[in-house]
């Protein structure tokens, strides 16, 4: 019995190639808290940027650019641990976030007079 074999057949008999269950309730809601917070996070620092000079224009957009500058930064470092177990929940509700956020951003730019 080769090595190969033998650690095949002590994976089937002590379960170690079993996957574990998906766990979807407490995932979406780390990805839910997740995105509610990249998202409240990115209209602050719209708001921040943006009132600095309330009766300019260009402060509005800077905000926008600075917000998404803020959000592909980080989405950038987050892609990559997207396939991690733990991690792939708090990656897609960061970056659901970060998308509410930009578009939030731009939404209070174009609304604002």
């Amino acid at each position: 019995m080769s090595l190969a074999e033998f650690d095949t057949a002590r994976a089937s008999t002590v379960g170690l190639y079993r996957r574990e269950p998906t766990p979807w309730a407490s995932g979406l809601f780390v990805a839910t808290t997740c995105a509610i917070y990249c998202s409240l996070l990115l209209v602050g620092l719209y708001t921040l940027v943006a009132d600095i000079t309330p009766w300019s224009v260009a402060a509005r957009w800077i905000g926008v650019a600075v917000a998404m500058l803020v959000a592909g930064g980080l989405g950038w470092t987050l892609w990559p641990l997207r396939d991690r177990p733990v991690w792939r929940w708090i990656v897609w509700g960061s970056l659901i976030g970060f998308l509410a956020g930009v578009g939030s951003s731009i939404a209070l730019a174009l609304l604002n007079p």
